[in-house]
């Protein structure tokens, strides 16, 4: 009920209290906030353990932590910038936590594409934070060098753990703990298919438990939740996006209820590969002694998700580079948010859209009517009308109650639903048509009542219509399904179209739910009703509401 409370303040505050139709905003796929408000370096770990530059003549070059010590540590802590759209009131809001590329040797959770996105991500609704992990690589030995991305991938879950922690004390933030999702760019991206991809134990790579470094014992990195604060939840995320990166191995992915994942990479990447490959192909020569494993980037993920039917999406480039979300130095490609955020992320977010139930054909005599949805997915339903009006419109309900105008041209009932997270579903319509006073005839062997194929005028019985059984060549079993309540106007038994007396109609109605008749039943033929007892054919028939005609019969069966 709270969140339903929050929501329609959310409702209101955009428009005002509007009657007829309280469309929100369409959250996720467009920019719908002005402004973010960001709150800086949110510490999210305390003293987790960073290897110490190694020294030598590259780190002296460089600058960069290319000869970590793995065996000696200084404790850091971690921290995070945090976006909110400014001036919302969802209650539970879906995280996106990115991380920025460096090689796990450099940059920042400052870096300008990284906060771009999460700022561009807060607009449209999102909760985002650009988090910092922690450096250090041994590029000279491939099987020391997979501590880096493991560490990386360690405080990448640390972080969606913080969030957790939060939503269940302080609710600072607000999260949606079940729409928790990571991505980032080159290393970040690393980070982010790792945490979709390998989530055993099993899967670790050996180098990340007890391990010797010149002589020296690097100690056991623990488990994928073992560094960090909070670590009796969970760090995995629901879905990951990945701008250029790559998996160590492609048998991560194991089955198709591995975490989702959207992934962009171009063929022209000499730094991550495309397919499979070295990293940093393009300098590695430069360096004496320079030794990183084989990783498998985007384009052979993608084919391993086919073999195992992963959910996932990949763009493919051929002249973007390794970074292929960046268009000039300050400005995005148009297509990565809108990619990331509306055509994946919302994915999950929407409710499911169901068919609107009530009658479609309606008769001028009973023009106001019942329709609903199936109550599962959705939390706000906006409903509209064209060529009648909603009666008591409540925007909680997935119900409402509608009269017609019959002078109208054109008469539908649509309906949005909204979930708990304000996104959008789709458009449902369900187009009416008004019915006067006619006969429908049945015209099938034996058949389904509700089967509209079965009648004449192509729709089963409405309430203002005669139902006419005309002569068959032989007897024939009208079938009610269980839960069918339907009103007709009068029965017609043993009678062709033109009312002629025919006195060999055999029908069989099998009753699984209900029919009403406001009129009179005629029986010319002979008329079996299963599931009614006799006493109450003899009353319909006392009372007048059933005449038996001619040689007519009527029985009961039990």
């Amino acid at each position: 009920m709270r969140n339903k409370i929050i929501l329609w303040t959310f409702v209101a505050i955009f428009y005002n209290g509007a009657i007829k139709s309280q469309i929100l905003p369409n959250r996720y796929v467009e920019s719908i906030f002005t402004n973010y408000t960001e709150t800086n370096d949110v510490q999210f770990s305390t003293n987790v353990p960073q290897p110490k530059p190694g020294g030598g003549f590259y780190e002296w070059i460089t600058g960069l932590p290319l000869n970590a010590k793995e065996y000696e540590f200084d404790d850091i802590n971690l921290y995070m910038d945090i976006f909110e759209p400014t001036g919302d009131t969802i209650a539970k809001r879906p995280l996106v936590i990115i991380c920025f590329g460096g090689g796990f040797l450099d940059g920042s959770k400052d870096y300008w594409s990284i906060r771009e996105i999460a700022m561009q991500l807060a607009k449209r609704g999102y909760v985002t934070a650009s988090i910092d992990y922690r450096l250090g690589m041994n590029v000279f030995d491939s099987e020391l060098s997979k501590r880096a991305p493991y560490r990386a991938l360690q405080d990448g879950r640390s972080a969606i753990r913080f969030f957790k922690a939060d939503a269940a004390g302080s609710n600072t933030y607000k999260i949606d703990t079940s729409n928790i999702y990571i991505g980032g760019h080159s290393a970040g991206a690393f980070i982010a298919l790792h945490n979709a991809y390998l989530d055993l134990e099993s899967e670790r790579p050996a180098s990340t438990y007890v391990w010797l470094q010149d002589g020296n014992t690097c100690p056991d990195l623990g488990c994928l939740d073992c560094v960090g604060d909070n670590l009796s939840y969970s760090g995995q995320a629901a879905a990951v996006f990945s701008l250029a990166g790559a998996l160590g191995s492609v048998g991560y992915v194991g089955t198709a209820d591995d975490v989702p994942s959207v992934m962009f990479h171009s063929e022209d990447d000499d730094t991550v590969p495309y397919n499979s490959g070295q990293p940093f192909s393009y300098i590695s020569w430069a360096i004496i002694g320079f030794e990183l494993p084989d990783v498998y980037g985007s384009a052979e993920i993608a084919d391993q998700g086919d073999l195992v039917g992963l959910e996932y999406q990949f763009n493919s480039y051929t002249d973007r580079g390794h970074a292929v979300h960046e268009e000039t130095s300050s400005t995005l490609y148009p297509d990565i948010i809108p990619k990331i955020s509306d055509s994946f992320y919302y994915e999950f977010l929407k409710p499911v859209t169901h068919p609107i139930f009530g009658k479609a054909d309606v008769c001028l005599d009973d023009l106001t009517q019942e329709y609903n949805t199936l109550d599962d997915s959705a939390m706000y339903y906006d409903w509209s009308i064209s060529g009648g009006v909603i009666n008591n419109l409540d925007i909680m309900s997935h119900s409402v109650n509608v009269t017609w105008d019959s002078q109208a041209t054109v008469h539908q009932l649509k309906l949005t639903p909204y979930s708990c997270q304000a996104a959008r579903g789709d458009e449902t319509i369900l187009e009416i048509a008004l019915h006067t006073h006619n006969t429908n005839t049945w015209i099938s062997g034996n058949g389904n009542w509700e089967d509209d194929s079965n009648w004449s005028l192509g729709h089963s019985p409405l309430p203002c219509e005669d139902v006419v059984f005309p002569n068959q060549s032989g007897n024939i079993i009208v079938s009610m399904s269980d839960g069918t309540s339907d009103v007709v106007r009068s029965v017609f038994v043993g009678q062709n179209v033109q009312f002629n007396l025919l006195e060999n109609a055999n029908l069989y109605i099998a009753t699984g739910g209900n029919l009403e008749v406001k009129g009179i039943i005629n029986i010319y033929g002979r008329i079996e009703i299963s599931g009614l007892g006799s006493n109450l054919i003899e009353n319909l028939i006392n009372d007048g509401i059933i005449n038996v005609l001619s040689n007519g019969l009527i029985m009961s069966s039990m």
